[in-house]
């Protein structure tokens, strides 16, 4: 854990944020649904779903709107997709960039994971209470007098970026494993409660079955906040198959009982709200924190610097790495320019590195290329380039193989092992692949079209940007997520809303990078990126 630091600074996002601009909704929608509900099923790839395994969220699909061209924010990672739904902002506005953060005030030579809410709250403090740079949904909805809800069995760093202004009062949090037995929820009367009706978290340090976790926490979701809470909006993140599919790979038989178990605890939460009463007067919707990939190749990136002579030791400050397993942040100290220029030209160099970013020349998506020949921009990809933003960004290759259980994508990842291939069906995310980016997002309930599956491009950030409209809330320049209006019954067809696809492309020499956006109005979605070089 971080060491706190007597420090006080602030973090400026030199960057121009594009206006905000709608398909032609208003932002108040006056929305009838008097309960909404956000389940965010981290890691869940939308070709899980099916009537057998998932029943529950097969129904909510069929019934709902089902986005089949939805996204991750990038990096495709479980940090930056929490701060984005919480925020309705990309990292430039939210300010988490990555899994692991560098911040030089707090260590000069190392990131840190944002996993742990200690880490957070060490930066928390830091800052002035600006651990994300954007107001957060339950901040907005507190200030217009709802009672909002984040319930969470992820990881703590997780579920604090979700509404960890409820330290101070503002709305519910609830993680059965901030303090285990003792700190379950904030604030401390919630905490008190939950404790004494429902009981301590299970110890999942002794037992590795996260599946007791999602059944905690829903519990406490059915039996304290549904019963005796009553929020207006919750969110809830469900941990699993995220975590098994790290381990056993995506479709493993492990695998499948796990999601099965989210869904079946999805159905409780669904049951209980028709016990109550209030299912026809709910809007529900679920969506992923990331896709998913099998690795088939480990790269030790920074003992690869240091064997290059570009880092000077696995301690030293002058090169930092910020790690989203199939993505990496590099940082290089003071930014000197001779230095980045140095690194990207070794990076290009390398066959595993796929496509890289760096600051930019102008305003994205226009202006795409970055300042390094070879490049694309970082305001391309919604991060900053100043403040937390790195100097470097590197994606790894990817393919659209199939694993042993027949699913679709490989990825190469950053590790702290050897470099050379892996075998096995253990995966993870983080990366520019399809299949990482791709994620699930379904939308049902009172406020939305039935039966419908919509081909326009949208991201899980674009929730929370709805959800805020759909609850009569004031927009401003730090709400980056578009009204999804086409999935509303009130919304105008689907099939009229304009979208374009656009290929992005650098070369340098012999090698050619590209970049898939496709484009609804102003906001803008990355799709995808791969690296060619002598045309293959």
């Amino acid at each position: 854990m971080i060491k706190p630091f007597k420090v006080v600074f602030a973090f400026l996002l030199l960057f121009s944020i594009t206006p905000i601009s709608f398909s032609g909704t208003k932002e108040n929608l006056n929305g009838k649904a008097k309960l909404i509900i956000m389940f965010i099923v981290d890691g869940l790839r939308p070709d899980l779903i099916n009537q057998e395994d998932t029943p529950n969220i097969y129904e909510l699909m069929q019934d709902g709107v089902f986005f089949e061209k939805s996204h991750a924010v990038f990096p495709t990672v479980t940090r930056v997709n929490s701060a984005a739904v919480a925020t309705a902002s990309y990292p430039v506005n939210s300010g988490i960039v990555s899994n692991s953060i560098f911040i030089p005030e707090i260590d000069s030579t190392s990131s840190f994971s944002t996993g742990d809410y200690r880490n957070l709250q060490v930066l928390n403090d830091l800052t002035n209470g600006n651990l994300l740079l954007s107001k957060t949904w339950a901040q907005r909805l507190v200030e217009k007098g709802f009672n909002p809800a984040a319930i969470s069995s992820g990881s703590t760093g997780s579920a604090f970026l979700l509404n960890y202004h409820a330290l101070q009062g503002k709305g519910v949090l609830i993680n059965g494993w901030f303090e285990p037995d003792s700190v379950v929820a904030f604030p401390k009367e919630v905490n008190d409660r939950i404790i004494q009706k429902i009981g301590p978290a299970p110890n999942v340090s002794k037992d590795p079955d996260y599946n007791e976790k999602v059944n905690w926490t829903t519990r406490v979701f059915t039996d304290y906040l549904l019963e005796e809470q009553k929020p207006d909006v919750i969110y809830c993140w469900i941990t699993e198959p995220d975590h098994t599919q790290h381990h056993y790979g995506i479709g493993a038989p492990q695998t499948q009982v796990t999601i099965r178990n989210s869904d079946r605890n999805i159905g409780l939460i669904i049951q209980k709200i028709k016990e109550l009463g209030l299912y026809s007067e709910t809007d529900i919707f679920v969506t992923s924190d990331h896709g998913f990939s099998t690795y088939n190749y480990s790269v030790n990136v920074e003992s690869e610097l240091i064997k290059a002579g570009l880092k000077k030791s696995h301690e030293s400050g002058d090169v930092v790495l910020a790690s989203s397993g199939q993505s990496v942040l590099i940082h290089i100290k003071d930014r000197k320019k001779e230095k980045i220029e140095e690194v990207v030209n070794y990076f290009q160099d390398q066959k595993w590195v796929d496509v890289i970013f760096t600051a930019g020349q102008g305003s994205a998506p226009q202006n795409f290329q970055g300042w390094i020949e070879g490049t694309f921009s970082l305001g391309l990809i919604h991060l900053p380039d100043e403040g937390r933003g790195p100097d470097i960004l590197i994606t790894f290759r990817w393919s659209s193989q199939e694993n042993e259980y027949g699913y679709r994508g490989t990825d190469y990842s950053n590790s702290g092992g050897q470099t050379g291939p892996r075998t096995g069906t253990s995966g993870g995310h983080g990366g520019m692949g399809p299949w990482t980016v791709r994620n699930t997002m379904i939308a049902w309930g009172i406020d939305f079209k039935s039966g419908v599956k919509s081909q326009v491009p949208a991201a899980n950030l674009d929730f929370t940007a709805t959800i805020l409209a759909l609850k009569n809330i004031p927009f401003d320049s730090g709400i980056q997520g578009r009204i999804l209006d086409e999935a509303l019954k009130t919304g105008p067809d689907i099939e009229k809303i304009p979208v374009e696809t656009k290929l992005l492309t650098v070369q340098k020499g012999k090698q050619k990078a590209v970049v898939q956006i496709s484009i609804v109005g102003k906001h803008w979605y990355i799709d995808k990126s791969w690296r060619m070089v002598n045309g293959e």
